[in-house]
């Protein structure tokens, strides 16, 4: 459904991580994560089926939506049980400066950029980033469904710190430049840099979790 929304662009908006607005797809996977969130997957991008075994060990699950008679929907599933009530969710102003206390937990940039989070409600647009300004842009809420869950919106900051390493410091992540190809949705030095993040991410929780635990 075509709601006027307007994202903000420039000469170097990555177009890459805005999804323009065209007919739905016959059928679309979701990623449904154990807090309730939800994660929109491009089967061509993934193996399924290890997909689903891995969703399954961390208590997730993968659900197939299917659209048929002009947009009536037919999910096999529920998209996902409701999302517990949090016990504190910090206001959308306290998102950047902790997003970024966590990343400086697992990796120190060599070149600083700024994160702004707006609470304007999106559709399909999660997150930019904009290389010139280096400026990553989270938008906090979801058109129909209100405020995205915590750990949703720290994946989207992921993905677009990603972006702002590929280019800025990719000999890094021992790459001789950046892995941009034009016409290229995500490059393959992309995928490496933010799996890298994530990692170092779920490790950086599990040893919490062990040090509170002793």
């Amino acid at each position: 459904m075509d709601t006027g929304e307007q994202p903000e662009l420039d000469d170097d908006f990555d177009f890459e991580d805005f999804e323009p607005a065209s007919p739905l797809p016959s059928e679309r996977y979701w990623l449904v994560h154990a807090n309730g969130g939800r994660q929109l997957i491009d089967p061509r991008q993934f193996d399924m089926e290890l997909l689903e075994r891995q969703a399954k060990r961390v208590g997730g699950r993968l659900v197939l939506e299917r659209w048929i008679d002009h947009g009536v929907v037919v999910a096999p599933a529920p998209i996902a049980p409701p999302r517990p009530t949090a016990a504190f969710d910090p206001p959308v102003s306290a998102l950047a400066p902790l997003f970024r206390s966590r990343l400086d937990r697992i990796h120190t940039c060599k070149v600083d950029f700024v994160t702004s989070v707006s609470s304007r409600p999106t559709n399909r647009v999660l997150g930019n980033y904009y290389r010139t300004r280096k400026l990553i842009r989270i938008y906090s809420h979801d058109t129909q469904t209100g405020r995205r869950p915590l750990e949703e919106l720290f994946d989207t900051y992921l993905h677009e710190v990603a972006h702002h390493l590929e280019y800025t410091e990719y000999e890094s992540f021992d790459a001789e430049s950046c892995g941009r190809v034009r016409g290229r949705m995500h490059s393959r030095l992309f995928w490496r840099i933010l799996g890298e993040l994530k990692t170092r991410w779920r490790n950086e929780v599990r040893q919490a979790l062990l040090d509170d635990g002793s």
